[in-house]
């Protein structure tokens, strides 16, 4: 069977998976907008769910500290790696409204279990984690209040991305959204979004040919419906870069490991190739230097200057 064949029948295995109706019955209609849902994915990353849990507990006292209101949803895509039971043992820990858990019995793939999440999410606001990042308790209501301000449906700052020895080596999503964005993603999908507008636009994409790329196809999908996209200039939190970090997770998946280089190179051209003819028929060159995000900070609103 081709890969195409394959990455068809996964897509058509997810979409029943996603219809069943033990979980359409855990979707939130309504949904409140005076708080955050911290949604961390998991997927057979147990030795990092404490400090990722942690971090999101931490910043939902912050935020309840505030006055506001906020929970932390953790879904566990049929992991074998013992991720559930912990993920119980640390549940029995918070009993209450703080920790929810999910446990799908099949996998269901990273770009499905974002758009579960925001449809399971009780806030409007959701901050988008993975396993592996860890937030900054003490900023995430400097997201909050910037993305009730402006309206915007999705909010980033910047991440300071760590090596296993904790040892800081590179800001990303650091920069404003412009047109550049046609060549290639920088702003990570670690992120505060308003569910209501992500699902109002048909969430991220399951399209088996943007498999591993949904962050960066969400981005302009949301540029091109004409919904705002704000840069806070606050470090939102740490992304650790390990060998089984879920970025190289889902990058394996999408390139597949037994793709050659030149193999890999060709999927990724493919990826860019598609995009750009989604967003950028016109060409991307004369739309580079176009800015289409917003800088803005609570303590001082709109900042020009990018």
């Amino acid at each position: 069977m081709s890969d195409n064949k394959v990455l068809q029948s996964l897509h058509r295995i997810e979409s029943g998976i996603l219809d069943d109706p033990d979980l359409s019955e855990l979707c939130q209609k309504s949904k409140a907008g005076d708080g955050v849902t911290i949604f961390i994915p998991n997927w057979n990353h147990r030795p990092y769910l404490p400090r990722s849990i942690h971090s999101a507990l931490h910043a939902v006292g912050r935020l309840r500290e505030a006055g506001f209101s906020a929970e932390v949803l953790v879904i566990d895509d049929a992991s074998r790696d013992g991720s559930q039971k912990l993920l119980r043992a640390i549940q029995m820990l918070y009993e209450g409204s703080r920790l929810k858990t999910l446990f799908l019995k099949q996998n269901l793939g990273l770009p499905r279990l974002r758009n579960l999440a925001l449809q399971m999410s009780r806030f409007r606001y959701v901050c988008m984690m993975d396993a592996d990042n860890e937030l900054v308790p003490d900023n995430l209501l400097l997201f909050l209040q910037s993305i009730v301000e402006t309206g915007a449906a999705l909010v980033h700052g910047n991440l300071i991305a760590k090596t296993q020895g904790e040892e800081a080596v590179r800001l990303w999503s650091s920069r404003v959204a412009t047109m550049r964005l046609t060549e290639g993603n920088y702003i990570d999908a670690f992120a505060l979004v308003d569910a209501r507008k992500l699902l109002r636009v048909g969430g991220y994409t399951s399209n088996p040919r943007l498999y591993g790329y949904e962050d960066w196809e969400i981005v302009l999908h949301l540029i091109a419906e004409e919904k705002k996209i704000v840069f806070v200039p606050a470090v939102m939190g740490y992304y650790h870069r390990n060998p089984g970090s879920m970025l190289q997770e889902t990058l394996q998946k999408a390139e597949r490991k037994n793709d050659s280089p030149s193999e890999k190179t060709k999927r990724s051209e493919e990826a860019k190739a598609l995009m750009q003819r989604m967003f950028a028929q016109t060409g991307t060159r004369e739309w580079d230097p176009v800015r289409v995000g917003y800088i803005y900070h609570p303590a001082v609103g709109y900042i020009d200057q990018w």
